[in-house]
């Protein structure tokens, strides 16, 4: 790793008792001496004290530093801890509980930034491996798998591979931390600490010392003094022994105080390690190697530099554009009636700045350093002192909540688990949480997703975040998912996300709702937007009465195309396709709300869990607060098929997933060229076994299968409609737009068969055959195929300037599907149901709904709401306009899935 170009940085060393800090001279890899400060102090103080010394001392040798320019401050602090956002979880240790759940980066930011120091170059590393890496950069150290290990007020322990500080790896202790490790009926510091050797000399002698110090010297003398280090050596040893040989470690490297006598311990030490000891390096200033370790990983983290997003996808903007959108809008909105959405964190620090405790709970994704840092400046430019603690200090511990979890992850399976049933405070440990104190002499401000379960009289925010913005949030590594405290990558990550983080949040926010104080958009890089939780609650209802657009998202895949680039403006074109456009997917799509061109994004699902009657009307009783029908775009325009594959029983996506009801769809062919099919249903002459067969030597062999001897392939044109429930082989094949009108889930996909095609990133991608296989019609077949599967459209209303056309549906979909065709206005009666729509030909409608108008362009999708009952769609283009329209049938409302 090259070295970075900056000369001089703050290193800064907290142990048990006290406080260290450096510049360092980071070309020469030194602490500069007379810039060196150690304070004591006593760990077990209040949070203030404890951080007026801290804040004091850094101060002091930033003076020290003169002229030199300081860039940045490390820190090696003891843990547990969260390092990236700097946060102590420590409790049950005697040293700093005080400060527990406190977001330390953000006040020191605040508090130190007289120095110049940028909050983004306040780093924080657990002080073991902060000693390892200073030690190892220091020193030259080159060995593969290093451990070190400090001895002092307890045992501090960190783990090297191949010059990389590992904390997660499955051959180490939880996080790298052998503190807590569990020794002889307690954990290993209880028997690995200097209050052991207090204690164990108090026990024998009968009479107590102030230090281990005094303990060595009396070991010269006196048997029982030297019999407490052999005794401290066979723990430490026993201890070390099958952590350092599951490490396979080169090099242990020693530290801290205690080791100052390691003579006085060594045999039984050695003893332990059947007489082969590892290689031991004994550091020469543990505390100099702290502060260069701290600052080595602040190099290190100002190198990296990761993405906060990883997408061509442009990021919606706060405030909207005055130029008119011509076409399709990427960006719809709802402008409100009552109430302000206003931008900006000084706006917001000025509205909290009247409470003395505040609440902010979120989503998953949510930039929290970010959020909190930059409202803690603004707070700090109006002089109001505040204090942030972390609720992740609260969360159990990573190896409970996976072994929870766990059942619902799916094993190996890389796309599909089952949806979680528990709570968000099922991750949430009681006691830790209660431990989290406001403190009174300031704002205090408890934040994190279950920030609320702590149960503070505070005033609650809430900040939302777009799925999609999420998923491009975690395609750049850097979004960690309930619970967890590094990244996973990005596909089991949105698995986990999908089948445990999500429902749990939802389940979490529907809660929230009705309590909610404020709203904030939490998308934007470097801005937000918020507004009171009461012009929220009447916006969601003023939504409800009236027809509104989801905000669309778009993304690229293997088989995608080219339609959607060329004619919806305003998307990237720096990508290889689109796919996919997410028209309406309620569990991924969001809401816009707008004030006076202020853009404010929250998810579907909020409208839902308001009134979701008003939005589903008589379908309210059989879908709950699911909505239950999709509309999203396939593009194979100049692009390639979709893999071969059919979608689950009713029955077998309940056992296996947890779903409430299944993914049965349609293809309606929005656009096509003449040479489009698709694929649908089987010959009549197929053989089930020679089906399963072939697909399984396909993948087995990486050879190509011979897909139309098995299954029928259709003509595609415009406005066709083809019919797929569950269990029906399909596919759509090139040159077409498909609008799949759909039931609402929409992962639950088998592909048998992907034309030997790897993904984007070169990987395959993954088929379920057997799956398929298990779920599959092989009644679908021969001549029952076009009479079935494919609609039949019969005219059931006409006049001289419109008329309705029904798409007859197969009996297993639960909605229905009609066009209405005309060239000046129509009208239309709700009937207590919510209708989704999208204009599939024609320049442009006005839809109506009591008192509102929206413009709605060629291809957009947009709601029409069980309460807005009667609505009229004027045509405002030349030439006839089409609507596609899909409610539930009335047949199904009052049903039980």
């Amino acid at each position: 790793m090259a070295e970075t170009k900056k000369k001089y940085a703050i290193g800064v060393d907290i142990g048990g008792s006290h406080i260290a800090t450096a510049v360092v001279d980071i070309q020469n890899r030194k602490v500069i001496p007379e810039t060196k400060i150690h304070v004591p102090l006593d760990s077990g103080q209040n949070a203030g004290s404890i951080l007026e010394i801290w804040v004091r001392t850094i101060k002091e040798s930033v003076q020290r530093a003169g002229n030199l320019p300081v860039w940045g401050i490390g820190f090696s602090i003891p843990g547990p801890a969260d390092y990236q956002q700097g946060i102590l979880k420590i409790k049950g240790c005697n040293k700093y509980e005080s400060l527990f759940g406190i977001d330390i980066k953000t006040l020191l930011a605040t508090k130190l930034k007289d120095c110049l120091i940028d909050p983004d170059n306040i780093v924080f590393i657990n002080d073991a491996s902060g000693f390892l890496l200073g030690e190892v950069w220091s020193e030259g150290l080159e060995d593969d798998n290093i451990v070190a290990i400090t001895l002092g007020t307890g045992i501090g322990s960190g783990f090297m591979q191949n010059g990389s500080i590992v904390s997660d790896a499955e051959n180490i202790p939880e996080y790298g931390e052998i503190y807590n490790l569990p020794y002889r009926a307690r954990t290993a510091e209880d028997w690995i600490s200097t209050q052991w050797f207090l204690s164990r000399y108090e026990e024998i002698f009968k009479a107590g010392v102030q230090n281990v110090k005094q303990i060595a010297e009396a070991a010269a003398y006196d048997e029982r003094a030297q019999f407490i280090f052999e005794e401290f050596g066979m723990n430490l040893g026993s201890l070390l022994f099958p952590v350092l040989e599951k490490f396979d470690a080169d090099l242990l490297i020693l530290g801290g105080n205690i080791t100052k006598g390691y003579s006085l311990f060594k045999d039984t030490f050695e003893k332990a390690f059947n007489d082969a000891p590892p290689k031991i390096h004994f550091a020469r200033e543990t505390e100099n190697a702290a502060i260069l370790g701290a600052v080595k990983n602040l190099i290190i983290m100002d190198e990296t530099n990761v993405k906060r997003r990883e997408t061509e996808q442009i990021l919606m903007p706060v405030r909207q554009s005055e130029k008119v959108q011509e076409g399709y809008n990427i960006f719809p909105s709802f402008e409100i009636e009552k109430g302000v959405i206003v931008q900006g964190f000084d706006t917001l620090a000025r509205e909290i700045s009247k409470y003395k405790k505040v609440c902010i709970e979120g989503y998953v994704g949510v930039d929290w350093d970010f959020f909190i840092g930059n409202l803690s400046k603004a707070l700090h430019a109006l002089e109001v002192e505040n204090i942030a603690c972390s609720v992740f200090s609260a969360y159990k511990n990573e190896s409970e909540i996976e072994e929870m979890i766990s059942p619902f992850l799916g094993g190996d399976d890389p796309v599909f688990g089952r949806l979680f049933e528990g709570e968000l405070e099922s991750f949430i440990d009681v006691d830790k949480l209660s431990s989290i104190k406001a403190d009174d002499n300031c704002l205090s401000i408890i934040y994190g997703p279950g920030a609320s379960l702590g149960n503070w009289d505070a005033k609650l925010i809430y900040i939302d975040i777009p799925k999609n913005e999420i998923q491009y949030r975690s395609r750049a590594g850097w979004v960690t998912n309930l619970g967890v405290q590094n990244p996973i990558p990005p596909k089991p990550q949105y698995k986990r996300m999908f089948f445990v983080d999500w429902p749990v949040l939802n389940k979490h926010k529907k809660d929230l709702l009705k309590d909610i104080d404020y709203i904030i958009d939490g998308q934007y890089l470097n801005d937000i937007s918020w507004c009171s939780g009461d012009t929220f609650r009447l916006s969601l209802n003023q939504m409800s009465k009236n027809a509104f657009r989801a905000r669309p998202w778009f993304e690229p895949g293997v088989w995608g195309g080219d339609w959607i680039k060329k004619n919806i403006a305003g998307l990237s074109q720096d990508v290889v396709n689109y796919a996919w456009s997410f028209e309406l997917i309620v569990p991924e799509n969001g809401i816009v709300f707008s004030y006076k061109g202020v853009n404010l994004e929250v998810s579907f699902d909020f409208l839902m869990f308001n009134d979701n009657k008003a939005i589903l009307g008589d379908a309210a009783k059989t879908f709950g607060t699911d909505f239950p029908i999709r509309f999203d775009f396939l593009d194979t325009f100049n692009g390639d098929k979709l893999s071969l594959q059919c979608h689950p029983s009713p029955n077998f996506i309940t056992e296996q997933f947890g779903e409430r009801f299944t993914q049965d769809e349609t293809y309606y062919i929005l656009d096509a060229e003449p040479d489009a099919k698709v694929y649908l249903g089987f010959h009549e002459n197929i053989d089930e076994d020679e089906f399963h067969r072939a697909l399984n030597k396909s993948h087995n062999d990486c050879t190509p299968m011979d897909v139309e001897s098995f299954v029928q392939v259709h003509p595609a044109k415009k406005h066709d409609l083809f019919l797929i429930p569950h269990g029906t082989v399909h596919c759509s094949g090139e040159n077409n737009l498909v609008l799949e009108i759909s039931s609402t889930p929409y992962i639950y996909t088998f592909k048998m068969y992907d034309w030997m095609r790897m993904d984007l990133n070169g990987h395959p991608r993954p088929l379920n055959i057997e799956r398929g296989m298990a779920n599959l019609n092989f009644d679908c077949k021969g001549d029952v195929v076009k009479e079935e599967y494919i609609s039949k459209q019969t005219v059931v209303e006409e006049n001289e300037d419109s008329k309705v056309i029904r798409l007859s549906t197969h009996p297993q979909h639960f909605y229905e599907v009609y066009r209405m065709e005309f060239k000046n206005r129509i009208h239309v009666t709700g009937n207590n149901q919510c209708h989704v729509l999208s204009l599939v030909e024609g320049n442009s409608i006005e839809v109506i709904t009591g008192d509102r108008k929206m413009i709605v362009k060629y291809a957009e999708t947009f709601v029409i709401p069980a309460e807005s009952g009667s609505y009229r769609i004027n045509n405002l283009g030349p030439g006839m306009a089409k609507v596609v329209k899909s409610y539930v049938k009335p047949e199904v409302c009052n049903h039980e899935f």
